[in-house]
């Protein structure tokens, strides 16, 4: 088989089950596609690719794909392909499938074809082809038990998933069958399945879908009981059209100009407690609800004995008395137990107390009791059996709360233990605080051992973040104000406060999570400082003034001039004491005293988040003058509301630069279109003024065509740096259990964790940010330009509006397309056809009166199939009742296939253009500038105009344009920037390519000389791909190396594919001035004609040795200085080259990875036999500092080494 190059991804799962069928490869046969040795006139004949395995030999082909591979229970032999059917699905969230063998298609047509033999008998079970893009979308057909959904129980099923929601399109009954022919095709937008009868195609089912198709194959399902099926397969073929030929372009590089600076900080990351991020995530603790502090505060179901069992005979109660173990500590649980034995077992989160055979396991509880007697402590199965050793514990019955430490080793490995406490004797036995962590868990460069979880923090780690956003999002501006204390410990709804977070996790009040759970604060402020300084990273803590947009709170708590706002204004200014201050000052001896006597050198501070109310306004004054009045240095970081754009948008931008704030931290979630048509929405910002923090976006999902969209856009913040100083994607983890927001980073369940591609993407980035960007042009053809074409319609979201003098006029003869005037009810009746909602002619309009429909959409008679173009619609507008405007539709092809410009949405307060195809509704475009209509008033008639002009529309209100928009922005499938890194003397040119093809692009570079190998990394797969927890790596970022790179060089970038390519750049082309740019300088150049010694003098010896000092150790964020020495010293002046490489090995998913860089290449000149050099801002690591000359001795080098690791090592606290 041959295709046209295939990009780079990862085979693992194939491969892994290759490798296990030893001998023999079936042979996929492929005809009408070009060969390697074809002639290129063979191409274009080639119209379509057929793709045939009959599965001889006894492997499979390493070009088919195996998704959520079990080696053993596939096999190729018998000149079949065979698979044993196991339970898993692929339906909505189930995705545990196993053995889906899969093919790469081009998205477009297709005809798969295969010969079935299945045995179906019981529920679910099913064996046929499907189609899909990922998990969350796809086709398939197959022969499947069905049950009483078809009369004999046995039926070709056609089911479709779009975006994770399915649907059983069809039950063909094929009584008594177990051998059968499929067939699954695709024409635009419909497939159709269908089965053979005799030499008859017998169409089963037929579907629309508005995903692409990049995969077809085969799989097999056991019953939902677990009963497995034994399906084979052969003579299988897949016809589609060719790849995509591969496209051209340029990218011509100015190779020593310089753009704008790249802060070196620019991407982090936003850590929130969403998702069980926190509890149940990062945070080790094993044991959920730990302190039988849950409750319906927190959310309905909840009570304190959430998570708790009894075991054996006797009682318990969760009791809230004088016997608590402290203030802040309310509850503990009351153990009665009728005799030794007795006691409670925690179930932990996801399906238990996670363990590992041979791993050891620190715990602690606190226990009373007024009988003496030994405790025992020890995880178990569900059934009992154990899991690890049983630590007993010496209680005293002195009926005192004594703390009990324990250790427990893994003596097999389980995802569903139950950690047992149990009493000794009859008795009766408060406990509280019952934790277990992993003994190995992450450990800081500089902090030493945490109470993070390893993998996750490494994955985190590796993301090389330059800042770390906490504690929210929601989670930091929702609740009352008072804190546990000053609510008499009765308030379970209180904003977030920092104080309440430090100390011994004992001490430390339960909360309850915006996001429907438990906070336990066992990652308090203190955890948060340090992770961000172990991961060499700012801290950017985010605080409510008291206004709190996410909702929760009370106005009349927080009046300007009552103690309690002033006390909220205090503890804004003694959290920057905390961080920054000395022991002489009441927060910073604090902080000492809880172990950390460096202070944290905090920079930024958030005050509040998304606000949309002015109460925000009014608070912020008071809290800015605090901040700048006890430390002017801090970069005070405002908010411009939960959209990106809109009236509370607009307002608070205006309101932002009245108060001359830093920064301006902007959020928005939107689907991958809208990052690509607003890819230039910063270079229209202004270049004054306050910067942007973009601190928090995702495109709305988790597969590469989410993340290709993402790096898209990273490239124009990137371009924009001098508008947008720091960006984070959001959210950051997500418990695949507890999911409150999609899309997320990295997922992950009790004991395994895997990164989704936008992961990836923000990791290539956070690694590479560059220290400034060099000028570039890319010239590339995209896609074809459709225009906008279509009908139109009117419509409202629970409002009742009235519509009038609706005219579509041609825009190049003026022609009237269609028009109505709403005088005659009867001709109206002839032009309109309601789809929903109360329409009627009332009073000369055309009336909507319901106030609670949703889409209540009156179409134009044949609006669907109009096909106009080019054209211009008019209508008068009045809102009569409701909640919101108008919804007027254009460019309509179908009900789920327009664009309509919702004036006054989402509860009257936005104005914005939306795209709807089947993948869903978007927003594509926005009024530009501040002052557009984003409400409308009930009563007043407004006059609107839409001009359609091919790919272009533009909207006007009352004769004032408000938006205007080019579709033909989604055309283009390649973005880039290019950046250097002045330190490590790189170029690094960052290329996205989102379309099917690979495209050859010459890479031109002026000015500067290049070293012949570049380093490049690339991102690429199926759009539609993701990694899962049974496919982890499908989608991973792989790194090669490029000879032959010079100043004009082509390169050929994948399809579907984010790649750098980072030249290493080793001087000036003759010619070029020598005079350093801002972004890189260099040396003196050195006289081409030696200076003659003075008559009388002897000549200066040439220096025969080099020394390079720097001190041994050095912390995170300090920048030694380096010193060169030349002895002799030579006369006259020289130049040293100083090369900083930085080497970190980290443990990533229980795998040793040991990654180099390049931080710096500077050339130091040489005075009086001595250079100096100060180092950049080291992060962790081993940094190798190279030192050479080359002079008449010869090549001169030295070297040495600054460790950059902890400075002290502490116990991680639990």
């Amino acid at each position: 088989m041959t295709h046209s190059p295939r990009s780079p991804r990862a085979r693992t799962a194939a491969l892994a089950a290759a490798a296990l069928l030893t001998s023999g490869l079936s042979t996929l046969a492929v005809t009408g596609v070009v060969g390697t040795t074809a002639a290129p006139a063979a191409a274009a004949a080639a119209a379509t690719v057929t793709v045939t395995d009959t599965f001889d030999g006894t492997s499979l082909d390493p070009r088919w794909q195996v998704v959520g591979s079990d080696p053993a229970t596939l096999s190729v032999q018998g000149g079949a392909l065979r698979i044993t059917g196991q339970r898993g699905d692929t339906y909505q969230g189930a995705n545990d499938a196993k053995n889906l063998v899969m093919l790469d298609v081009p998205a477009g047509d297709f005809t798969a074809t295969v010969e079935l033999d299945a045995a179906v008998a019981s529920t679910y079970q099913g064996a046929g082809l499907i189609a899909w893009q990922d998990w969350d979308n796809y086709v398939r057909t197959g022969l499947t038990f069905v049950g009483n959904l078809s009369p004999s129980g046995i039926a070709v099923e056609t089911d479709v998933e779009t975006a994770a929601r399915f649907q059983a399109v069809g039950f063909a009954d094929r009584p008594g069958s177990r051998t059968e022919t499929l067939r699954l095709q695709r024409v635009g937008s419909t497939l159709t399945s269908s089965y053979l009868v005799g030499s008859t195609w017998t169409t089963a089912a037929t579907t629309q879908v508005g995903f692409d198709t990049t995969q077809v194959g085969m799989y097999a399902f056991g019953s939902t009981s677990g009963a497995p099926l034994a399906a084979a397969f052969d003579e299988i073929t897949v016809e589609h059209a060719p790849e995509p030929p591969a496209g051209t372009a340029t990218l011509a590089i100015d190779g020593d100009g310089k753009g704008v600076d790249i802060a070196d900080d620019m991407f982090g990351i936003f850590y929130e407690d969403i998702n069980y991020a926190a509890d149940g995530g990062l945070y080790a603790e094993l044991v959920r609800n730990r302190s039988f502090e849950f409750s319906t505060a927190d959310n309905g179901s909840f009570t304190g004995k959430t998570a708790w069992e009894q075991v054996g005979g006797g009682a318990s109660a969760v009791v809230d008395d004088a016997t608590r173990l402290n203030a802040m500590n309310r509850n503990h649980l009351r153990l009665t137990a009728a005799a030794a034995g007795d006691g409670v077992r925690n179930t932990g989160y996801n399906a238990g107390v996670a363990i590992k055979a041979g791993a050891s396991y620190d715990g602690s509880l606190w226990a009373r009791s007024a009988t003496a007697q030994t405790l025992s402590v020890g995880v178990q199965s569900t059934a009992g059996a154990a899991v690890t050793d049983v630590a007993e514990l010496s209680l005293p019955g002195t009926d005192t709360w004594t703390k009990l430490p324990f250790t427990l080793t893994g003596a097999t490995t389980t995802d569903a233990g139950r950690l047992v406490v149990t009493a000794g004797a009859p008795s009766v036995v408060g406990l509280d605080m019952v934790s277990l962590m992993p003994s190995d868990r992450w450990v800081g460069p500089v902090n030493g051992k945490t109470v993070l979880r390893k993998d996750l923090a490494e994955k985190i780690a590796a993301m090389d973040p330059g800042f770390v956003r906490f504690p929210g999002g929601c989670v930091t501006n929702v609740g009352t104000f008072r804190s546990y204390e000053e609510s008499g410990y009765t308030d379970r709804k209180r904003t977030y406060q920092w104080k309440e977070t430090l100390g011994p996790v004992e001490s430390r009040p339960t909360n309850y999570n915006f996001w429907g759970y438990n906070q336990s604060y066992g990652i308090g402020y203190l955890e948060y400082f340090e992770f961000a300084e172990d991961l060499g990273a700012q801290p950017l803590p985010v605080l409510s003034i008291g206004a709190n947009g996410c909702g929760g709170s009370r106005a009349d708590e927080m009046q300007k001039d009552s103690p309690l706002f002033q006390r909220w204004v205090q503890d804004t200014v003694d959290l920057i004491e905390f961080a920054n201050g000395d022991a002489s000052t009441t927060w910073g001896a604090r902080r000492i005293a809880l172990g950390h006597p460096e202070p944290f050198g905090l920079t930024y501070l958030g005050l509040g988040n998304e606000e949309n109310n002015d109460t925000f306004e009014k608070n912020f004054p008071a809290f800015r003058d605090a901040v700048e009045a006890k430390a002017p240095g801090i970069q005070i970081i405002s908010n411009s509301g939960p959209d990106s754009s809109g009236a509370r948008f607009d307002t608070l931008w205006k309101f932002n630069r009245e108060q001359q704030v830093d920064l301006v931290d902007e959020h928005y979630y939107r689907d991958p279109a809208w990052f690509y048509a607003n890819n230039r929405r910063y270079d229209a910002y202004p270049r004054t003024g306050p910067k942007v923090f973009l601190g928090e976006y995702a495109s709305r999902g988790n597969n590469l065509a989410n993340a290709l969209s993402e790096a898209s856009y990273m490239t124009a913040l990137q371009r924009n740096a001098d508008v947008v100083r720091l960006a984070s994607y959001a959210p950051l983890l997500a418990n695949e259990d507890h999911v409150q927001w999609n899309p997320d980073a990295i997922w992950f369940d009790n004991d395994q964790s895997w990164a989704r591609p936008p992961w990836h993407v923000q990791t290539m980035f956070g690694q590479d940010p560059g220290t400034s960007t060099v000028p570039s042009t890319l010239t590339a053809s995209g896609n074809p330009v459709s225009p906008v074409k279509g009908g139109v319609f009117l419509s409202t979201w629970n409002t009742a509006a009235s519509y009038d003098n609706v005219r579509v006029t041609d825009n190049a003869t003026g022609a009237t397309l269609f028009s109505d005037s709403f005088d005659d009810a009867s001709g109206t009746a002839s032009k309109w056809r309601p789809q929903a909602g109360s329409w009627a002619v009332s009073g000369g309009a055309w009336t909507q009166s319901s106030t609670t429909q949703t889409d209540a959409r009156s179409i134009v008679d044949g609006a669907y199939t109009k096909g106009w173009t080019d054209y211009t619609l008019e209508l008068d507008a009045k809102k009569t009742a409701g909640q919101e405007g108008f919804l007027i539709g254009f460019g309509a092809q179908a009900t789920d296939d327009y664009y309509w410009y919702n004036l006054g949405g989402f509860a009257n307060s936005r104005s914005l253009l939306e795209r709807a195809t089947a993948a869903g509704k978007s927003e594509v475009a926005a009024p530009a500038v501040a002052g557009g209509t984003q409400s409308v008033e009930t009563g007043r008639t407004y006059q609107v105009k839409i001009v359609v002009s091919g790919p272009q529309v533009v909207v006007y209100l009352d004769g004032v344009e408000q938006l205007r928009y080019d579709s033909s922005a989604l055309s283009q499938t390649m973005y880039e920037v290019v950046t250097r890194d002045a330190d490590a003397g790189t170029i690094t040119a960052k290329v996205v390519n989102n379309s099917a093809r690979p495209v050859a692009t010459r890479v031109v570079t002026s000015d500067v000389s290049l070293a012949p190998t570049a380093r490049v990394t690339t991102l690429a797969g199926a759009p539609g791909a993701t990694n899962t927890k049974a496919d982890p790596d499908r989608i991973a970022p792989v790194e090669t190396t490029v000879d032959g790179v010079d100043n004009d060089f082509t390169y050929t970038f994948a399809p579907y594919s984010v790649t750098f390519v980072t030249m290493t750049q080793t001087g000036l082309l003759p010619g070029q001035p020598t005079t350093p740019t801002p972004s890189q300088p260099t040396a003196p150049a050195t006289p081409a004609t030696p200076t003659q010694p003075t008559t009388g003098q002897a000549p200066a010896a040439a220096p025969t040795s080099v020394v390079v000092a720097a001190p041994r150790k050095a912390k995170v964020g300090t920048r030694p200085t380096v010193s060169v020495t030349l002895a002799p010293a030579p006369s006259g002046s020289a130049v040293a080259t100083v090369t900083v490489v930085r080497t970190v090995v980290r443990w990533v998913d229980g795998k040793k990875r040991k990654k180099e860089k390049t931080v710096l290449v500077r050339q130091v000149p040489v005075v009086g036999g001595v250079a100096t050099l100060r180092l950049p801002k080291l992060k962790a690591g081993t940094h190798t500092v190279t030192a050479s000359y080359a002079g008449p001795s010869g090549q001169l080098t030295d070297v040495t080494k600054v460790k950059v690791r902890p400075s002290k090592q502490k116990g991680g606290r639990s």
